[in-house]
């Protein structure tokens, strides 16, 4: 189910959303453009859960738009089996438009929380509508910071037409789309929160800055800091770490379960 909304919500209210997705799907990139150009924000169900997305600009709400659901839904799915009904303190870094924070507040139990990390000024407008659509403010807070390895600040780096692309990595040659500096913070900040929880998750999707992100926090694992019960970490551009964070992961720890849409999760072992 979708509804058209904002300006340009005359055209698409107009012509069946089902046509311009098939337009959408055959079509070279200069016809995918003036289609993005004629849609405005579009409300999208799926599973019981609203959402807002905005195709012209996001590669994420252009993928709900047209497939009516996440892109990574059997990563989605595999975090919402392990919070179902459980009193869960989920940290979700790099939110987006809330594509995994709405999903795992929705499914998680009494008592949990999901704390969002977005530090796209665009974006966090768009993931508070959509925490607001699905009546969870009371359960999924925003962050508005990027985290990485200390307190400050940085440059979050824009990519191209894709603000879900955003990273603390710089972004070269013509993609560079300028950027906007914003707070950092490190993990070790968020943690203590763990102890009022029966269960931790970490998702982390920060276009290839998870090293600095991680790295410390598991640094701090083996003199006895803290670690989640499960991690789902994007992998696709592990080619850009320093370090091989997966093996640093597995090292404290984890064994690896799955491994799909550019994610791996890792469960703590027991």
């Amino acid at each position: 189910m979708e509804h058209a909304r904002g300006e340009q919500a005359g055209y698409a209210s107009v012509v069946n959303m089902a046509t311009l997705r098939a337009q959408f799907r055959r079509g070279d990139h200069e016809e995918r453009a003036r289609i993005k150009a004629m849609l405005g924000p579009v409300e999208i169900e799926f599973a019981d859960i609203r959402m807002v997305v905005d195709p012209r600009d996001n590669y994420t709400e252009t993928c709900i738009w047209l497939d009516g659901h996440p892109p990574e839904i059997k990563s989605l799915v595999a975090l919402v089996e392990l919070v179902e009904d459980r009193n869960t303190l989920v940290l979700d870094i790099g939110a987006n438009c809330g594509v995994y924070s709405v999903p795992l507040g929705l499914a998680s139990g009494d008592g949990s929380r999901v704390v969002a990390f977005e530090p796209n000024p665009t974006m966090i407008g768009r993931l508070g509508h959509n925490i607001a659509l699905n009546n969870l403010t009371h359960k999924v807070r925003i962050e508005g910071c990027a985290l990485s390895d200390r307190d400050g600040e940085a440059m979050l780096n824009f990519r191209g037409h894709n603000y879900g692309q955003a990273s603390l990595i710089p972004v070269k040659g013509r993609m560079n789309a300028g950027g906007a500096l914003v707070p950092t913070r490190p993990l070790s900040a968020f943690t203590s929160a763990a102890r009022h929880h029966d269960f931790t998750v970490l998702k982390i999707d920060v276009e290839g800055a998870e090293e600095v992100v991680l790295n410390p926090m598991l640094d701090q694992a083996k003199v006895g800091g803290w670690l989640p019960d499960a991690m789902l970490v994007e992998v696709r551009h592990s080619d850009q770490w320093d370090t091989d964070l997966c093996s640093n992961i597995l090292n404290s720890g984890f064994r690896q379960t799955m491994r799909a849409e550019g994610n791996a999760l890792y469960i703590k072992q027991r």
